[in-house]
């Protein structure tokens, strides 16, 4: 093989990696974005757990004071809420010193 084909050879296999380095840019690219529209969604999913979850709450909190749960669910909901209230009443007599 002589030198003039040993060089179209390495110019082949140049224009060859060469190709497929862009082809490799632009596939990191698009994953790079596809990875920054998954972080997004995750995030919603997220904020959309949290509120279903405060919902949720929510929920069990009127349920149990509407008198449909069982009578000692009522009675430790009724106990948190006057604690809740001590607690604020607490502050605001803090706050008006």
């Amino acid at each position: 093989m002589n030198l003039s084909q040993q060089a179209e050879r390495l110019e082949a296999k140049m224009k060859k990696m060469i190709h497929l380095h862009v082809a490799l840019q632009d596939e990191l690219k698009h994953l790079r974005s596809d990875n920054e529209q998954l972080k997004t969604t995750i995030h919603k999913q997220q904020e959309q757990i949290r509120q279903l979850e405060e919902g949720k709450k929510a929920l069990q909190l009127a349920h149990s004071i509407s008198g449909d749960g069982n009578p000692a669910e009522r009675s430790a909901m009724k106990s948190k809420i006057n604690e809740v209230i001590k607690d604020i009443d607490s502050c605001l007599a803090l706050l008006n010193k």
